[in-house]
């Protein structure tokens, strides 16, 4: 249990990887005045606590602790840092940034304030198309812990029920594009039941049409995702975001049996709700404008005709400049329609050029990689189609497992 200054410390200090002896060496303090601090031996001063700080890159959390005191009184501001704090030493290998984060709560309680889910929300889901790094997946983990944090000890809300939900699924995603399905689809279904207990309607439709779009890269059967739609579309008789992703999961499906007829349907659908979405959600960087782009151009690429997949990719190039990883897919789907119409070495040498900028390995670029592949003639050698293999998913595509 974390409930004392000198215990926040070592849980600082050992998250960054630093000795007794490198800490010393950086904020000139003794390492056994150190050590008295981190064992209760000896009081911290406020320079101490600055010093600190400043090296382990955590200013002001040691001292805002220091200030608040290691009393036994009801201090309800040190509590909650101290609880968000052993919450993440629990856990382990989080780093400094996320321990950054966890306290946040702490601080805002300091100042009479509180999170700002919306805008915490919007955030992340801009970082998910953007940053999708190991440090991303552990800075929303820590999102998470403090808006269960919140729940525990400031009650359930509905919009704390439904920030929880919409970042549970966006964890889900990110775990997905990290490999483990599994794990992805208990997120997804727990972000359901959340979303439902928020009785947020818009909610409760994008946190099951996202999933779905998601869904047939994951295991969903064709069945399934399409039963799954139409149960997601019957919540809501009004425009939402999620009624964009359930029809993005219809074009899925059918690029992947190559129905192009309902595939452009499905597109329509799209754009049908975008046209009666607001001017702030259209706006939203990776909103539906870019949403809508992206699944036109992937369905033209797959299965179209290569003018049809010209214009499509010509249309989405552009919008989608500012999320590197839907642009990814969308060159390596390019790519694979110049494969697929004679062009075998310039589709893999423009589909490995445009992985090789994307800064992060994602598994659903990992699998448009395989999903390109799997059109290259069988007779086709060259040093970049073996470079390309290289990023391929592991593991058999969607279009080999349809059901």
């Amino acid at each position: 249990m974390v409930d004392t200054f000198g215990q926040v410390l070592r849980s600082i200090r050992e998250a960054a990887g630093l000795s007794l002896s490198a800490l010393a060496t950086r904020t000139r303090y003794h390492k056994s005045e150190i050590g008295h601090v981190e064992t209760g031996r000896r009081q911290a001063s406020p320079d101490f606590a600055a010093a600190c700080d400043r090296e382990l890159g955590t200013s002001p959390l040691l001292s805002v602790l220091l200030e608040l005191g290691d009393g036994q009184g009801d201090n309800v501001k040190r509590r909650a840092m101290l609880a968000s704090i052993g919450a993440a030493a629990t856990m382990g290998g989080l780093g400094l940034t996320v321990l950054a984060d966890l306290v946040r709560d702490g601080l805002l309680d300091t100042a009479d304030g509180s999170e700002d889910w919306n805008a915490t929300i919007e955030a992340y889901n801009r970082r998910f198309v953007t940053e999708p790094s190991a440090e991303f997946g552990r800075s929303l983990l820590s999102q998470l812990m403090i808006a269960r944090h919140q729940i525990a000890d400031r009650g359930k809300t509905p919009e704390r029920l439904r920030a929880v939900a919409e970042l549970g699924q966006l964890y889900g995603l990110w775990l997905g594009n990290q490999g483990d399905v599994s794990a992805a689809r208990n997120w997804y279904r727990t972000a359901a039941h959340l979303a439902d207990r928020s009785e947020h309607i818009p909610t409760r439709v994008y946190v099951r049409g996202r999933a779905l779009s998601r869904g047939i890269y994951e295991g969903y059967t064709v069945q399934e995702t399409i039963n799954g739609v139409d149960e997601t579309l019957s919540l809501s008789t009004v425009p939402t975001l999620g009624a964009l992703e359930a029809y993005s999961a219809l074009v899925h499906v059918h690029a992947l049996t190559e129905n192009l007829t309902d595939g452009r349907r499905a597109v329509a659908g799209m754009r049908r709700v975008a046209d009666g979405l607001s001017d702030s959600e259209m706006s939203k960087v990776a909103g539906p404008v870019q949403r809508t782009a992206s699944f036109n151009s992937y369905l033209e690429c797959r299965i179209g005709s290569m003018k049809e997949a010209d214009r499509a990719f010509a249309e989405a190039e552009p919008v989608l400049r500012p999320v590197p990883v839907w642009l990814a897919d969308a060159r390596i789907y390019y790519g694979r329609a110049m494969v697929t119409h004679g062009d075998t070495a310039g589709g893999v040498a423009f589909a490995l050029d445009a992985i090789k900028r994307l800064r992060h390995d994602v598994r659903v670029v990992g699998v448009g990689v395989s999903d390109l592949l799997s059109a290259v003639p069988a007779g086709h050698r060259s040093d970049e189609l073996d470079e390309l293999r290289t990023f391929a998913a592991a593991g058999s595509g969607p279009w080999e497992n349809l059901a």
